[in-house]
């Protein structure tokens, strides 16, 4: 598969990043949006709304709005711990594309990097924990380079629902790898 060569814009983010210290990076990306999953339990199981039309983030913003899906694919990833847990799945990214990822079963740290060159926080790195332990959906806007780790010896299973579908013949995605120094984000997981 052929993957997008990072544009200027990007390259200008990731040169940005380079120069600033790790844990200068760390904190909230702007347009980044988190929907905390509710589970509705009885004696038979339990039922969870991922997505609708109408929803709300946790900071009560319409969480999908007018961006209407184009297709919903799911993936599974099989733990193989160690330290840093393993595997990591990073980094990718789409010049027009949101994606919404829901972690059913399995739990899994997200790590965004923001890349947007005009964005006001360019640069920033935000984590998330998704999964069993942490029902939460996240919605990652264009342009914020995206990936993620097991954690713990469960298999991660991902549903992702996005705006645009896959063509194969113009690919939407761009790879930075997981360990790009100019990222230089610590994988590790720290015990006490």
């Amino acid at each position: 598969m052929a993957w997008l060569q990072p544009t200027p814009g990007v390259e200008e983010a990731l040169s940005r990043m380079a120069a600033t210290p790790a844990g200068q990076r760390l904190g909230r990306i702007h347009d980044v949006q988190v929907k905390t999953l509710v589970k509705h339990v009885d004696e038979r199981g339990f039922f969870i709304e991922q997505l609708k039309r109408g929803d709300l983030d946790d900071d009560g913003h319409v969480f999908i709005g007018d961006r209407a899906f184009a297709q919903m694919s799911r993936s599974v990833v099989y733990a193989r711990g160690g330290n840093p847990p393993e595997p990591i799945k990073a980094f990718h990214w789409h010049r027009r594309q949101w994606d919404y990822w829901d972690i059913g079963s399995g739990n899994a740290r997200a790590v965004l990097v923001d890349l947007r060159p005009d964005s006001p926080t360019c640069g920033t790195v935000q984590t998330l924990i998704l999964g069993e332990n942490s029902p939460r959906m996240v919605a990652i806007p264009p342009l914020v380079a995206h990936g993620y780790q097991c954690l713990g010896m469960g298999n991660i299973h991902l549903a992702y629902y996005v705006t645009e579908p896959y063509d194969a013949r113009d690919p939407d995605e761009g790879r930075i790898a997981w360990n790009d120094p100019r990222i230089g984000f610590d994988w590790r997981v720290e015990n006490i």
